[in-house]
C-alpha cells in the first residue's frame, strides 16, 4: 500500500516519464491498483461509476484501465444493457445462466491474463447502467448456477431465432474449444418461412467498405449440417478478402443481414441476400425458449434442450 484516505479524491491520471501521477507523483510506479473501502464504495473513471477494484497500467504514455469485478455484478451490467425490456422469467433465468457460464469459461481460460474481456465488445458499462428489475431478479434467482460440459464451463451464448437448427460455438466462431453440439429446434423450424428476410447491397458500397476497387464475386463458407455462414470471401479484380460473419454483418448492417442463415446472389450491380431467422444460430434459441416457457418449461429443461450432455451446477468461484 502506497497511499490511503477516508475522504473522496478526484484527480486526473497523468503518465509521467518516471511513473504515474494521481494528485501526487508515484515515481517508479507504472501500475496502480485502486481498492474501494468497502463493498458499497465505488470508483469513478471518466464519470462512469464502477464497483470493485480499478487497475491502471501505463504503456508507452497511454493507460489500460481495468475493472476487477465479481461475476454477479458483471452480469447485472451486461444483461441490463442488452435486455432493457422484461423477458419471460424462465427465459431470462436461462439467459443469465448462459451468460454466467460464458463468464466463468473466459475467466478460467485466461487465468493469468491482465483482463478477460474488453468492455466495448461485451457492452459492459460498470454501474452506469443501473440493474433492471427483471435482470436483478434473474441474477439473484440463479446465483452461482453454471452449465458444465465435460466437467467445465464452456463458451456459451444465445441467438434470437435459430430458424430451425442451432450450431455449435466452434463451428461459427472458429475457436478450438469444447462445446455441446448444435440441435434441431422444431419450434423455430415451424416459423422458418414466416421469418424469412431479404436485403440488397450495391457492389460499389461493398467495394468501398472492404477497400476493394471493384467487387467481382462473393462466396460463403458454411458450417456442416446446419449450413450457417461462418465466413465470407469477397473477390476483387486483384485481391481477395475473407471476413468472419460478425465482421461482415457489421459491414452490411445488422438490421439488414439479420442472421448467418442466408444465401447471396448477384443481380446486376447489386448483391441480394435472402435468409431466415435472426442471430448467429449458436446456443440458446430465444424464440424457442419463449415458446417452451409459455408451455410451462423451467429454465433447466429449456437449457437441456439446447445444450445437450451438460450439467447444471452451483459453482461459487474458480
Amino acid at each position: 500500500q502506497i497511499s490511503s484516505g477516508l475522504n473522496n479524491k478526484r484527480f486526473a491520471v497523468l503518465a509521467e516519464q518516471y511513473g504515474i501521477k494521481w494528485g501526487e507523483s508515484f515515481p517508479g510506479c507504472h501500475q496502480l491498483r485502486f481498492v474501494p473501502g468497502d463493498s458499497q464504495s465505488s470508483i469513478l473513471v471518466n464519470g462512469i461509476q464502477y464497483k470493485g477494484c480499478i487497475e491502471i497500467y501505463q504503456n508507452d504514455g497511454k493507460f489500460n484501465i481495468i475493472n476487477e469485478v465479481d461475476v454477479e455484478n458483471y452480469l447485472r451490467s451486461v444483461l441490463s444493457a442488452e435486455f432493457q425490456r422484461p423477458f419471460v422469467e424462465e427465459v431470462m433465468n436461462a439467459i443469465t445462466i448462459v451468460a454466467r457460464t460464458n463468464a466463468y469459461f473466459l475467466a478460467k481460460r485466461n487465468q493469468e491474463a491482465f483482463w478477460h474481456v474488453v468492455a466495448s465488445d461485451v457492452g459492459y458499462q460498470g454501474q452506469a447502467m443501473l440493474p433492471r428489475q427483471h435482470v436483478d431478479h434473474s441474477v439473484e434467482t440463479t446465483r452461482h448456477a453454471v452449465l458444465t460440459f465435460n466437467g467445465a464451463p464452456f463458451a456459451a451464448t444465445w441467438t434470437e431465432d435459430s430458424a430451425g437448427k442451432t450450431v455449435d460455438f466452434q463451428a461459427v466462431f472458429r475457436k478450438a474449444v469444447s462445446t455441446p453440439p448444435g440441435v434441431v429446434a422444431p419450434i423455430a423450424a415451424q416459423s422458418r418461412q414466416a421469418h424469412k428476410w431479404s436485403c440488397s447491397l450495391p457492389k460499389t458500397l461493398l467495394a468501398e467498405a472492404t477497400d476493394l476497387s471493384r467487387v467481382t464475386g462473393i462466396d460463403l463458407y458454411l458450417t456442416p449440417e446446419a449450413e450457417k455462414v461462418y465466413a465470407v470471401k469477397v473477390s476483387g479484380e486483384t485481391h481477395v478478402k475473407d471476413f468472419d460473419f460478425i465482421t461482415f454483418q457489421k459491414i452490411v448492417g445488422k438490421n439488414k443481414l439479420r442472421s448467418n442463415d442466408f444465401k447471396v446472389e448477384t443481380k446486376g450491380d447489386e448483391l441480394v441476400f435472402t435468409g431466415f431467422g435472426e442471430g448467429t444460430g449458436v446456443g440458446l434459441c430465444l424464440l424457442s425458449a419463449k415458446a417452451l416457457a409459455e408451455k410451462g418449461e423451467k429454465a433447466p429443461q429449456i437449457l437441456q434442450a439446447f445444450f445437450p450432455d451438460t450439467k447444471l451446477e452451483k459453482i461459487k468461484s474458480y
